[in-house]
């Protein structure tokens, strides 16, 4: 029961996570992340006005999932995008980069919620089932095992006689 209750908040924790992530940004968060993008020396490309580019930006960026942002930033930072190693992507590059990140954790938001289901469907199926039923299944479990220890064991006492 211990473990029931653990996995449970253990899967709330990670579904926890995993919806905080696809929270929006916040504009101010975009902002600091691109200045500190500029600080290191990334460049505004040529064919996007310097003056406006902070709104164009901020325009593609706004409601975009904060832990995709992060990651994308951070790559960029590390310069894991051959592309973009010293100039930023354009906005709309830049949106499509965060998309692609998020992507994943959608997905991953998606398969915790089916695991958490399929959780909840055993421990609800386990429940109904009375202790004769259990005790059934054991003993019908402990055959077959039997079973198939018997037929290996016959079997390796055939390859042993065809080796000779």
């Amino acid at each position: 029961m211990a473990t029931q209750l653990q996995t449970s908040s253990t899967s709330t924790d990670q579904t926890g996570r995993l919806k905080a992530a696809l929270e929006p940004a916040e504009s101010h968060q975009s902002d600091l992340m691109l200045t500190k993008l500029i600080e290191r020396g990334f460049v505004v490309p040529d064919s996007i006005d310097p003056d406006m580019a902070p709104e164009l930006y901020a325009e593609v960026l706004c409601g975009k999932p904060i832990a995709a942002m992060r990651r994308v930033f951070e790559n960029l930072r590390l310069g894991r995008y051959e592309r973009y190693r010293s100039f930023l992507p354009k906005p709309a590059e830049l949106s499509a980069m965060i998309d692609e990140a998020a992507r994943h954790d959608r997905e991953m938001l998606v398969l915790e919620r089916e695991r958490q289901k399929a959780v909840e469907e055993r421990r609800r199926l386990t429940r109904q089932m009375s202790e004769e039923e259990r005790e059934r299944r054991r003993k019908k479990a402990a055959a077959v095992r039997a079973m198939l220890a018997k037929a290996a064991a016959a079997r390796m006492v055939k390859e042993e006689t065809d080796e000779r």
